[in-house]
């Protein structure tokens, strides 16, 4: 016998659960109404702080990964090998 399955959209609480978390502050923060402005701008320098220090964290990988092609660069050379 063939069974015949339909598949259900996902359920709103399962996507929130695989999403990131810092997505879904931001996602709930935006959809918020601005009541109290301090909280906000409070919220908004914390957003810009967490995003820069990713960016610290990505420039200095970055700048290892650079060092690293610089040095092996310097470190294998061919020799001339003379047969007689």
């Amino acid at each position: 016998m063939k069974e015949s399955r339909t598949q259900t959209p996902p359920d709103e609480d399962k996507l929130h659960e695989m999403a990131c978390p810092f997505c879904l502050l931001m996602k709930t923060v935006s959809k918020t109404t601005r009541k109290h402005s301090a909280f906000f701008n409070h919220l908004m320098n914390a957003q810009i702080e967490l995003l820069q220090a990713f960016k610290s964290v990505i420039d200095q990988q970055i700048s290892c990964l650079e060092d690293k092609k610089k040095g092996m660069g310097d470190t294998k050379k061919a020799t001339k090998i003379k047969v007689e």
